[in-house]
């Protein structure tokens, strides 16, 4: 029989911890590497803006996940050039654990519709600020202007300006602001 001493002990302890996997800490995602950034003030997020079926939506109703709301007008063409990349987040995400808001500035329905129309847009929900009462409440300068908010509903990132945001590196950062 071996005799339990404290050193026996303690070295077999360490031994065994040594000896047992260990998980890599989580990464922490390299948010300015892809354009994001946090914003310099605060943004008190509201919205209460009809999509293109009447339906009003507010950061309420989307509690709980990931929102991506994405400020956007059929004249800009960085716009025009990410918008199939946010649908296709949209559809990576998925509806339950994120929403991908595009919201239109100022142009009528039926140019928004027949944009559309060019593009893949499953995956995005599109809604329509043709009153421009959106700007203001969103310090928006230029278009386009991207927001990202957590779970509860505060504004975490900020990108100005196009991206690719169905990229594997950019879709694993914002599931990562899912997760915190």
């Amino acid at each position: 029989m071996i005799p339990f001493t404290r050193r026996a002990l303690l070295a077999g302890g360490a031994a065994l911890a040594a000896a047992l996997p260990v998980p890599a800490p989580a990464a922490t995602p390299d948010y300015r590497r892809l354009g994001l950034a946090e914003p310099a003030f605060t943004i008190d997020p509201k919205l209460g803006l009809p999509d293109l079926q009447g339906t009003l939506h507010g950061i309420e109703n989307h509690r709980g996940k990931v929102l991506v709301v994405s400020f956007w007008a059929t004249w800009c063409p960085p716009c025009r050039k990410e918008m199939p990349s946010l649908a296709r987040l949209g559809r990576e995400l998925g509806p339950e654990r994120a929403a991908v808001l595009a919201v239109n500035v100022g142009d009528g329905q039926d140019r928004v519709r027949a944009f559309l129309d060019e593009i893949e847009h499953d995956g995005l929900t599109v809604l329509m600020d043709t009153d421009k009462t959106m700007p203001g409440t969103w310090f928006l300068r230029g278009l386009p202007v991207t927001y990202v908010l957590n779970r509860s509903g505060k504004v975490v990132l900020a990108a100005i300006g196009d991206r690719v945001w169905d990229a594997p590196e950019m879709v694993a950062a914002l599931r990562a602001v899912g997760e915190s």
